[in-house]
């Protein structure tokens, strides 16, 4: 859990060897503790391999815990390119229940798969690139009992492209985020070839050209300059030699080029630049050739360029030399780029652990099981008294609520009551002036000039209170009523008014305040209006605009008489 550097293994079956190295990792750097590479005696088929990596396994002195990483190619290998819209991980991985099938063309089964997802904004509608990783359960079963075998424990298995991109990811030359490379690692069976541009993985491959028909016809103390196969005319007395040799170089170059030109049909950036390693780039002018062939420059990278080492372990098993065959050995043991693991049926896996640990501490076992029961007993005895708690606080405040309920429902009475008699203070009040309301209304639309609207009518009581206001928009006459009826019916009462607003305006925008002075003088002289007021007054004007027309508000207030 406080780890702060992690431990892996590596080892890679290829180019008739078995190479492993052992590593530690920091967020800092990665360091060589151990590395160790022999030949493979394959005529002794399976048992030849197992020897072969017990022996290299032993040499780094390993603990049997530690686990080993391994990566598989071949046909029975499947890498696919999904491109899916934006999906979450727990929706890739219900969607990929479903797919996976379709995708591989085998029974899921038959098969282990993982994939590795990333947002691709280069895509039109930006989309979720899936890349599926599948393999045949057999191939996966087959390659870790192969580390069993040896004596130890296989830890995750991926295939060759990704342990190649891993290494390139960690320990390779910087490149652009928007640079399109390819990268190639030459092996003697298999090249494995992958496209990139910054993080997301464009395409990957495995090509099965035969270096090893070559490199096997040749004699022991000739190596090919790659840069002049012509060399290779006449030796053993032939030129069988040359014409396989030119073979598997317009092969190889017919691969690379094939993968490069399906790649840029499907719309994508132009590959810029290749970076070459593998065993085969250890021989003479390779970068050279393929790059005259493809046109695209071709660099040899170093895949433990970034890995440190102590000096003399560096010196003593000459890694300078042996570096570019160690891309797919050294990312399986470095960092992870890549969370890629076929490790065939990893939940039985994780079963058998479980099981084999508790068998190695069965003392301790057996003492965390009392200690889990009493802590369980102990769970039950609180959570119970926790309820009986829980319920008498139900009760307590089901009480409560219908107390706060009676209460309410008397605060509503007391309000009621007193909002009962403002109002009735108030319609006596109102009723006192024995006007004839309609008169009123006639007299006041009779006044209005045409260009005049209004657009309230109201009666307030000039000491300011609501009560009158909300009686008389009950009995539907005005609007926003207001006043006080607090005082006694039997008294003078509260002085009301009248409130008459309004609008007037003209296209000139001139006299706008004459026609209010008329509105007020029409009010004045209609006998049948005038006789309840005391007075007749504009309380308030201002101008306003609509549109382009001028426009003035207006206030006029009424006040009737006691």
């Amino acid at each position: 859990m406080f780890q702060k550097h992690k431990t892996a293994i590596g080892i890679e079956i290829g180019d008739g060897l078995v190479k492993a190295m052992h590593i530690v990792s920091t967020p800092k750097e990665n360091k060589l503790i151990g590395f160790e590479m022999v030949d493979v005696n394959f005529r002794e088929g399976r048992q030849g391999i197992v020897n072969a990596m017990k022996k290299v396994l032993d040499k780094l002195s390993l603990n049997k815990k530690d686990k080993v990483n391994i990566s598989v190619s071949g046909e029975s290998v499947m890498v696919r390119d999904i491109h899916w819209p934006q999906m979450t991980d727990e929706e890739i991985r219900k969607a990929l229940k479903f797919e996976v099938e379709r995708q591989v063309h085998y029974k899921a089964e038959e098969i282990v798969f993982d994939y590795y997802s990333v947002i691709d904004n280069t895509i039109v509608d930006t989309k979720t690139r899936v890349i599926l990783v599948a393999a045949k359960k057999d191939l996966i079963k087959n390659y870790s009992s192969l580390i069993e075998s040896a004596g130890y424990k296989c830890g995750f298995v991926e295939v060759d492209t990704f342990s190649l991109l891993n290494c390139f990811y960690v320990n390779g030359p910087v490149v652009p985020p928007e640079k399109t490379i390819l990268i190639i690692n030459v092996g003697l069976e298999v090249t494995n070839i992958d496209i990139i541009k910054g993080k997301i993985v464009g395409l990957t491959k495995d090509a099965f050209v035969a270096w090893s028909n070559l490199v096997d016809t040749l004699p022991e103390d000739v190596e090919p300059d790659f840069d002049n196969l012509t060399a290779l005319k006449g030796l053993m007395g032939t030129d069988d030699v040359y014409e396989l040799g030119l073979f598997i170089m317009n092969a190889l170059s017919n691969q690379v080029r094939r993968t490069i030109e399906f790649y840029e049909s499907q719309g994508r950036d132009m590959v810029e630049e290749i970076y070459l390693s593998g065993k085969l780039a250890m021989y003479k002018n390779l970068d050279k050739y393929l790059q005259n062939i493809l046109g695209l420059k071709v660099t040899i990278w170093n895949p433990i360029a970034n890995v440190s080492c102590n000096s003399k372990l560096f010196e003593e098993k000459n890694l300078k030399e042996k570096a570019p065959m160690l891309a797919l050995c050294s990312g399986l043991a470095c960092r992870r780029a890549f969370d890629i693991d076929l490790t065939a049926d990893r939940e039985a896996e994780q079963r058998s652990r479980f099981i084999s640990l508790i068998a190695e501490h069965k003392a301790l076992a057996y003492t965390a099981v009392a200690v889990l029961f009493f802590l369980a007993g102990l769970w039950v005895i609180l959570l119970s008294q926790i309820k009986v708690k829980e319920n008498r606080k139900k009760v307590v405040l089901s009480e409560n609520q219908k107390l706060n309920e009676i209460l309410k429902d008397i605060e509503n009475l007391k309000q009621g009551r007193i909002i009962l008699s403002e109002q009735m203070s108030v319609a006596k009040t109102l009723l006192s002036h024995r006007l004839l309301w309609s008169r009123k209304l006639y007299e006041i639309s009779k006044s209005v000039s045409k260009e005049m609207w209004l657009k309230e009518i109201y009666i307030n009581e000039l000491s300011s209170s609501s009560a009158a206001r909300e009686v008389t928009e009950k009995l539907g006459l005005f609007t926003n009523l207001s006043g006080s009826a607090q005082a006694d019916a039997a008294a003078a009462g509260p002085e009301l008014a009248l409130n008459i607003k309004g609008v007037v305006y003209s296209e000139s925008g001139k006299n706008l305040l004459g026609e209010i002075n008329q509105f007020i003088s029409n009010l004045n002289n209609a006998q049948g209006f005038k006789e309840d007021f005391d007075k007749i007054e504009l309380k308030r004007s201002y101008r306003d605009t609509v549109g382009n027309t001028e426009i003035m508000n207006f206030s006029i207030e009424c006040t009737l008489k006691r």
